[in-house]
């Protein structure tokens, strides 16, 4: 019997935001089929940005540290397990938006 793919696609929140609440109101969304990871990247005072992701980009992450000052990168692997993280309140997501280049080029290294 074949397997349908369409219903093996991880589910991540996909979103920018000042908080988690603001983020996560932008919704969850279906991973591309390669995908295997969900993550979250929380700026001290640049907010949130959760993302489908890998997990060689989590390994990565977490054995070698994140190079950008005060931004942490949280990577978990079922469905809609990004809806939180450790990030509280934080004032605007606008310094996040410099970093979008660097985290993306790690997601494809």
């Amino acid at each position: 019997m074949p397997l349908l793919l369409s219903g093996d696609a991880l589910q991540c929140y996909t979103c920018m935001g000042s908080n988690n609440d603001d983020c996560n109101r932008q919704g969850s969304k279906s991973c591309p089929n390669y995908s295997d990871a969900c993550a979250s990247v929380v700026g001290h005072d640049s907010g949130v940005m959760k993302s489908c992701s890998y997990k060689s980009f989590c390994s990565q992450a977490s054995s070698q540290g994140y190079r950008a000052p005060g931004v942490t990168v949280h990577c978990c692997y079922s469905d809609d397990c990004n809806a939180t993280s450790s990030a509280s309140r934080l004032p605007r997501v606008d310094g996040l938006l410099p970093l979008l280049p660097l985290v993306f080029t790690c997601f494809f290294q």
